[in-house]
């Protein structure tokens, strides 16, 4: 099969210098979910927001958008400690603000400016 191994001890020099970028190492895969940490979260978010997720301020969608925006232009400076300051809500309604994907159709975004002028 394969050939013996060198031996540093024959004399033969070993060359050590870092001329090539050392190897990339590989992300581990993202362990999934099991049912047991499903059903912690889920009993933790119910110890936290006992009657559901309410929010004493709700913010326009237009503001929403600018909260995403402002996140997308600086991470750092507009961190959601900064974000939830600036835009009087918890730290919690602009995690989930960021964190979600829901984009309104035209007609839907249409009827949310006319019920928000009214």
């Amino acid at each position: 099969g394969h050939p013996a191994p060198l031996s540093l001890a024959e004399g033969e020099s070993l060359d050590l210098s870092e001329d090539e970028p050392p190897a990339r190492r590989r992300k581990r895969a993202p362990v999934e979910n099991t049912p047991e940490e499903w059903r912690r979260h889920r009993l933790a978010i119910k110890e936290a927001f006992p009657q559901g997720w309410s929010p004493p301020r709700k913010l326009s969608r237009e503001a929403m958008d600018g909260l995403r925006a402002m996140h997308i232009y600086d991470k750092r400076t507009f961190s959601t400690p900064v974000l939830a300051e600036k835009f009087k809500i918890s730290p919690e309604a602009v995690r989930r603000i960021l964190r979600s994907k829901w984009e309104p159709s035209r007609e839907q975004r249409a009827r949310f400016a006319e019920r928000e002028r009214r």
